[in-house]
């Protein structure tokens, strides 16, 4: 049971961390002047980039833990836990070849070296990183149905 509760807490967290981002963050930031919207951008990529892989492998591995030993969990719960387990792990390859390329140009950033495409990979991101956010939120809503089966 510790082990659901850890999982689905941090999960719970990435989750809303990745909401703010999609939902009022980078929106606000799109608001912003050129002077204040690219240094922020960046530097969001800068800290995020450093910090999401290890926190998305983390919870990814704990749902896997969950799974292993595999008879605690009843055959919906055991389902449940692995298709949340499924969204999870194709929402980090999803990362590797949609946001996280536009991530490792945005950090570069500066409002005097912004490439000609500069909105157009925003918007992008925004996209893929709404795709990922609502797998997630996904995976985590049946990580929670599964615990409490």
């Amino acid at each position: 049971m510790v082990l659901q509760v850890l999982a689905i807490v941090v999960l719970g967290l990435i989750c809303g961390s990745e909401l703010n981002v999609a939902a009022f963050a980078h929106p606000t930031l799109n608001r912003q002047p050129l002077d204040v919207h690219i240094p922020v951008r960046a530097s969001f990529a800068r800290l995020f980039g450093k910090v999401m892989p290890l926190w998305m492998a983390a919870s990814t591995l704990l749902n896997l833990l969950l799974l292993l030993p595999f008879e605690h969990l009843g055959v919906l719960a055991g389902h449940l836990a692995a298709v949340a387990f499924a969204i999870q792990v194709a929402a980090i390859l999803f990362s590797l070849v949609g946001p996280v390329p536009i991530n490792n140009r945005t950090k570069l950033w500066t409002p005097t070296n912004l490439p000609s495409n500069w909105r157009a990979l925003e918007r992008s991101w925004d996209l893929y990183h709404w795709i990922r956010t609502s797998a997630l939120i996904v995976a985590f809503a049946l990580l929670v149905v599964s615990a409490l089966r």
